[in-house]
């Protein structure tokens, strides 16, 4: 009898550790969800509307932002980019358990927009994968960003524009060694010669990086947002402010 009971004993001190580590992995997946929440950031163009968008994002073990990409969007070009501005700008996040081992995180995160402010469930924020398995989607966001700052570099500033500004999208699919296959304008900034400077951008881009050997298929289409800006005294510049501005987000949809 005394075998049984041993075992029964050993059995439930195995369990303590694991009990604990899911206390704590929920406590850290508690407090990632209140930082981003706490952010003060609330973009101008995505003020009084109202949706929720969810946002994909990895972070390494120091709490360093990897990568974010529009898991699903809230049906606004505005509030998508806000949604990712938001957590692009809660870095950096808080550092992982010693708990878990994995040097990165991957997570989902809903953004729930309403007027003039925004939310973030406590519940809502969710690890999906660690590890290995991260390797494929990290290697196609390292891509898209490396994408979206080649097309930025190769940005001139129309002289018949100046005066205007607008927000455009410009959305471009590619093939494997980086050809342009086809591009099209999916948002107007109501500006022809803004619409032109934009889509000349994504021609001048030619050709692009490489998708990773990860990439399943053999086109990847990419969606890039991004604000124009002609009314500020730059000299003929791009405008810089925020950052947001000068530094493009892409979104992959359909992909």
């Amino acid at each position: 009898m005394k075998f049984p009971v041993l075992a029964a004993l050993l059995g439930l001190l195995a369990a303590f550790p694991s009990r604990a580590q899911t206390d704590s992995v929920q406590a850290w997946k508690m407090r990632l969800a209140a930082h981003i929440a706490s952010r003060t950031f609330f973009p101008l163009a995505a003020m009084g509307q109202t949706g929720e968008a969810r946002v994909a994002f990895v972070m390494d073990r120091s709490g360093k932002l990897i990568s974010r990409t529009l898991a699903e969007s809230a049906g606004s070009q505005s509030l998508d980019a806000a949604a990712l501005a938001i957590v692009e700008r809660a870095q950096p996040f808080p550092e992982a358990p010693s708990e878990l081992t994995e040097s990165s995180f991957s997570f989902t995160v809903p953004i729930v927009f309403r007027g003039r402010q925004f939310q973030v469930p406590p519940s809502g924020l969710v690890l999906s994968r660690t590890g290995p398995a991260l390797t494929e989607g990290d290697a196609m966001a390292t891509w898209r960003k490396t994408v979206t700052e080649h097309v930025w570099r190769n940005r001139a500033f129309p002289p018949e524009a100046m005066g205007h500004r607008g927000d455009a999208g410009v959305a471009f699919v590619v093939d494997r060694s980086g050809k342009l296959i086809s591009h099209a304008l999916v948002e107007s900034t109501g500006s022809p010669p803004l619409d032109a400077a934009a889509l000349r951008m994504v021609e001048r881009s030619e050709p692009f990086p490489k998708p990773p050997p990860e990439a399943k298929d053999d086109l990847q289409k990419v969606t890039i947002l991004m604000t124009l800006d002609g009314t500020q005294p730059m000299g003929g510049a791009w405008t810089d402010e925020p950052k947001l501005k000068a530094k493009l987000n892409s979104i992959c949809r359909g992909c």
